[in-house]
């Protein structure tokens, strides 16, 4: 099968494309023929070596966590999919993904994929989708009424937490540059604030502070988002740990904070599918790029100036139906 591979870290020079053989899949696992694969910032941070750490791989590794495609092949132990069955899913960091042909994952945390939508548009979701769910929802216990500002709106994971957040009542305000204000508008925001030239710590805190803050730009954005919530409130980080500063403010504030990784749980994908079906949460914006266009989607994906998701699309799916 095709890949693109990494063996070591580095910048997109350490991308190479080979014909590697297919994984042996497991007696717990399916084996899924990648049709699409949504890009994440994650990704270009595991290639550059920046998440060593917290998230070292093995090489040669194959990136890419948002899947979607079709079942070809399905492990012993496996009785709720069948060959040829739609799917879509979120691999493990540690896991080989989806910038290959085939890819081998854990049938329990596999869902079918949204019969209205595209594998592109699919591919668009599990990531953007569970992190949302669980850090508005699992984290910080997100209620009607209350009000929540997600960072970089206009991204994959903004686009679909201001839908979510809506969905659930909230008052929902978003950082994003004027130029894509229209954008969270049609996506449910109702005060979008140009972080270029606004201080969204000053708007929050006239409004009386955020109940909820969904961080994703990190550093000392982080320790604004603190500050921009009032006492007892939730800033789920989805880019890093607080820095010292960072948590003795939330603990003087009785904020809860952490650093947030989502978990890859079918019942959360079975939800985002209802909400998608029901157009409770409309698909994300998707531009999409080949495989073999790897290089310039991850150029496009560091410059952080991308609407909604770039996807690859590895297999043409109007030559499969």
């Amino acid at each position: 099968m095709k890949a693109i591979l990494i063996e070591r870290y580095g910048g997109t020079e350490v991308f190479l494309s080979k014909e590697i053989t297919p994984p042996q899949i497991k007696k717990n696992e399916i084996l899924v023929q990648v049709y699409a694969c949504g890009l994440n910032p994650v990704d270009y941070k595991i290639r550059g070596g920046f998440l060593k750490d917290l998230f070292p791989v093995s090489f040669p590794h194959i990136l890419g966590g948002d899947i979607s495609g079709k079942v070809k092949a399905i492990g012993n132990d496996v009785h709720d999919f069948k060959i040829g069955d739609e799917v879509y899913f979120s691999n493990p960091l540690d896991k080989n993904g989806g910038y290959a042909e085939l890819c081998a994952v854990n049938a329990e945390i596999v869902a079918h994929k949204p019969k209205s939508l595209s594998y592109v548009q699919s591919a668009a979701l599990p990531v953007a989708g569970l992190t949302s769910i669980q850090a508005l929802g699992d984290f910080s216990k997100i209620q009607p009424g209350q009000k929540v500002l997600i960072h970089a709106g206009a991204g994959g994971v903004g686009s679909f937490a201001i839908q979510y957040a809506k969905h659930m009542g909230a008052k929902v305000y978003t950082t994003t540059s004027r130029e894509n204000h229209s954008y969270v508008y049609e996506l449910g925001a109702d005060v979008a604030i140009d972080y270029r030239k606004e201080d969204f710590v000053s708007i929050c805190q006239n409004e009386g502070g955020m109940d909820i803050v969904l961080e994703s730009i990190g550093g000392d954005n982080y320790f604004r988002s603190v500050l921009a919530t009032h006492t007892g409130g939730f800033v789920p980080c989805i880019v890093n740990p607080p820095d010292v500063k960072t948590r003795e403010l939330a603990l003087q504030k009785k904020i809860t904070t952490d650093f947030f990784l989502l978990t890859s749980r079918r019942k959360d994908l079975d939800e985002i599918t209802k909400m998608i079906e029901s157009q409770k949460i409309r698909p994300l914006n998707t531009k999409t790029l080949s495989l073999d266009g790897i290089v310039r989607a991850h150029e496009q994906l560091e410059s952080g100036r991308t609407r909604g998701k770039l996807v690859l699309e590895i297999q043409q799916e109007s030559l499969h139906r």
